[in-house]
């Protein structure tokens, strides 16, 4: 059969057409979320290790310094352990050593900066008020303690010996002691406990771990170690509500702060030390 050539389709006419090129876009990827904490608990025992044997080995070198002074010759080393000057100079010089320690031990775990890894998060513009809830929290703890059996003299009442000693311990108790503990308290430890128990076991146990460092301190007295469990606590609900370490730095120094000022004025400017250290 014959096809007339005006009926024969045009080139293309009637074909199906082929499919259109599809341009396949490279698909967004989702951020991966950093792990927090990105230590674990080996690391936790490593800056409590750290700790110890930063605090012996300068406390050692302390000791050895005093020595070398006249006035400490003939002086048994069980008193001179006890010693104000030699106590916060080895802890002074031992601290900042695991500072740190924890900084590198961090910065190894996680690509953010120290800051950012550990929730130091500074608080701004409310830095004035969280002191002055630590202060605040002192007055109050101290009231409501007067109503707790708290021993007439505790064991860290040996170091208050004189005024020179007590400003001392006072410098020490308003920076490198609430910097360190609320580093590895709140900034370590609470954390860990949060990923693995929840927050309320995790603040009972923070402020649990924090009383129990200062057990010595206060002769392992029920009360008194129950009134600091309350202030750690009061730090641990802090953090755990700012996001925010710093926070209960913060908190923290206001806190001895208060507790300074309060034995500063009760004993005439550490004049007087006696009437207040039994």
């Amino acid at each position: 059969m014959l096809v007339s050539p005006n009926l024969m389709p045009e080139p293309g006419e009637n074909a199906v057409p082929a499919p259109e090129a599809v341009e396949l876009l490279p698909q967004p990827v989702a951020a991966e979320v950093p792990r927090f904490p990105s230590w674990g608990w080996g690391d936790v025992v490593a800056v409590l290790t750290l700790t110890i044997f930063a605090v012996f080995v300068f406390s050692l070198v302390a000791l050895g310094i005093a020595r070398t002074f006249p006035e400490y010759h003939n002086v048994p080393l069980s008193e001179l352990a006890t010693n104000a000057r030699v106590i916060v100079g080895a802890q002074a010089a031992a601290y900042p050593f695991v500072v740190l320690g924890i900084f590198l031990l961090v910065r190894s775990r996680s690509r953010q900066r120290f800051a950012a890894a550990i929730h130091w998060n500074w608080p701004a513009a409310g830095a004035p008020g969280f002191f002055l809830g630590g202060i605040v929290l002192a007055v109050v703890v101290e009231s409501l303690s007067r109503f707790l059996p708290i021993p007439k003299s505790l064991p860290m009442d040996k170091y208050f010996t004189d005024a020179s000693s007590a400003y001392l311990l006072a410098a020490f108790g308003l920076t490198l002691a609430p910097w360190l503990e609320e580093l590895f308290f709140r900034g370590m430890l609470y954390p860990l406990l949060r990923r693995s128990f929840g927050v309320a076991a995790s603040v009972t146990l923070t402020a649990a771990a924090f009383a129990a460092i200062h057990g010595a301190q206060l002769g392992y007295a029920w009360a008194p170690i129950l009134s600091i469990f309350v202030v750690g606590v009061a730090f641990t609900l802090t953090r755990a509500r700012t996001d925010s370490v710093a926070a209960s730095f913060l908190m923290h120094s206001g806190y001895n702060f208060a507790l300074f000022a309060l034995l500063w004025l009760a004993s005439d400017h550490f004049r007087h030390l006696e009437r207040v250290t039994g």
